[in-house]
């Protein structure tokens, strides 16, 4: 049958104007290594182990950071420098990428069209579900967040009690596959509380005593008690659920437990030592004061969720989810910090600005930077591979024109990701584009 020449036509219209589309709205194309090993020379360098060189050199290669220097003037001789893809960072810094830790990044795009999100499933336990292969590296938010220095990010799900596993990316791949750097990190649980809020974050109301929160963890723990037994009997089929809390007994990946009343903290902690369960995160906010003793004793990594935001009680002092790094940090508790929260991935581009108001407090900037980065390395078991500038890491990285922890100044220049020179363009540096030659046409 042959389709009538008009409507052919509109048909190829139609069809080459969703493919302008389609072709100005994906993300920018995955970057490649470069020819030659790179050299970055007369940048501050920000190691991101607590330390600072003023004026550096930093030599890339094979995706690899292949050594860090002071520079030493006539050290470096003409013939050396012709093997290299030089970059002049003078009155540049040069920062270690920052780690989004505990976000649904690529997993949840639209918040108001229900197809694009992807961050939890039904029911209250799913510790089988896996956020990798969920993940969208074709993300239009990934680039936004890229533009401010977020190079990685610790994929995590959502949902009720135990959410489900996540895992560790870096922000320029063309699928799941190529972007994992750890493909299995953890078990997030949200631990049952024994309180509950009425009201909403503009009209807060009273907070009241949860009925249900004992059998919740009563079901919890007798999930936990059926893996220990599963794990005994080598003859049971296999069990998806019952094998992800086997690796978390095992020690293999760690339990992220999520709880914010000092209460809930200290139940979930006990629960964790009923359980004998090695590795745990305790991600929660300022009511860890209240119990930190019992995690300083305990040794348990802290995530610290969103310290721009008011402290649960309302008898706190508004500026103590901001203090809590430093007081954290002086009692040598490993902390980092997480934007999780309301509109959570689009606002972690201000994770380093986070970091930023907790050297305000007065954390040393470089320790500050450590909650970005190399802390969240340490938390995601990947400190010899990501994290700061050191030799024999990933070359990820990235240079920016002012203090990349402020947001007046911070104005990214160039970035790698495992070595790899990646596109800074999103759909806001087109937009101000489009709109400046605008302006220099004339046309308002």
């Amino acid at each position: 049958m042959t389709m009538p020449t008009s409507i052919s036509k509109c048909l190829s219209i139609w069809l080459i104007t969703c493919l302008t589309v389609v072709s100005q709205a994906q993300v920018p194309t995955p970057g490649k290594l470069s020819a030659k090993p790179v050299l970055i020379k007369n940048a501050i360098i920000h190691i991101g182990n607590g330390s600072k060189i003023e004026n550096g050199i930093v030599k890339l290669e094979k995706g690899k950071i292949i050594s860090v220097s002071k520079t030493q003037i006539g050290s470096t001789s003409n013939e050396d420098v012709s093997k290299f893809e030089v970059i002049d960072a003078k009155g540049q810094h040069l920062y270690p990428g920052f780690i989004s830790m505990n976000t649904p990044l690529g997993l949840d795009e639209i918040d108001a069209v229900r197809a694009t999100l992807d961050m939890a499933e039904t029911g209250n336990e799913n510790p089988n579900v896996h956020t990798l292969p969920a993940y969208n590296t074709d993300s239009d938010l990934i680039p936004t967040i890229r533009n401010n220095g977020i190079l990685m990010a610790q994929i995590s799900p959502r949902g009720k009690e135990i959410m489900g596993l996540s895992a560790v990316v870096q922000l320029d791949a063309w699928n799941w596959e190529d972007a994992a750097i750890k493909p299995r990190d953890g078990l997030h649980m949200n631990w049952p509380s024994k309180y509950k809020n009425s009201g909403w974050w503009a009209e807060p109301g009273a907070v009241e005593k949860s009925k249900e929160s004992g059998k919740d963890i009563e079901r919890i723990e007798k999930l936990f008690i059926d893996a220990q037994m599963y794990n005994r009997n080598k003859t049971t089929g296999l069990n998806t659920r019952l094998e992800t809390i086997k690796e978390v007994l095992e020690g293999k990946i760690a339990l992220y437990l999520n709880a914010q009343y000092a209460a809930d903290i200290v139940s979930g902690l006990q629960f964790v030592e009923r359980m004998k369960i090695p590795k745990v995160v305790l991600v929660t906010s300022s009511e860890v004061l209240s119990v930190m003793e019992l995690v300083k004793t305990r040794k348990i990594p802290v995530l610290l969720s969103r310290i721009h935001s008011l402290p649960i009680k309302p008898e706190d002092h508004p500026n103590l989810p901001t203090e809590l790094p430093k007081r954290l940090l002086d009692n040598g508790i490993l902390c980092a910090l997480t934007y999780e929260g309301d509109m959570e991935i689009m606002g972690s581009r201000n994770l380093g600005f986070l970091a930023g108001s907790a050297a305000r407090e007065g954390i040393d900037p470089e320790i500050a930077l450590q909650l970005i980065t190399l802390n969240s390395a340490k938390i995601l078991g990947l400190d010899k591979q990501i994290g700061s500038i050191e030799v024999g890491k990933d070359a990820t990285l990235f240079l920016s024109e002012g203090d990349a922890l402020d947001m007046k100044s911070q104005k990214l220049s160039q970035a790698w990701i495992q070595g790899r020179p990646i596109s800074l363009e999103s759909k806001q540096t087109a937009l101000y584009q489009k709109f400046k030659k605008m302006l220099e046409e004339g046309r308002y």
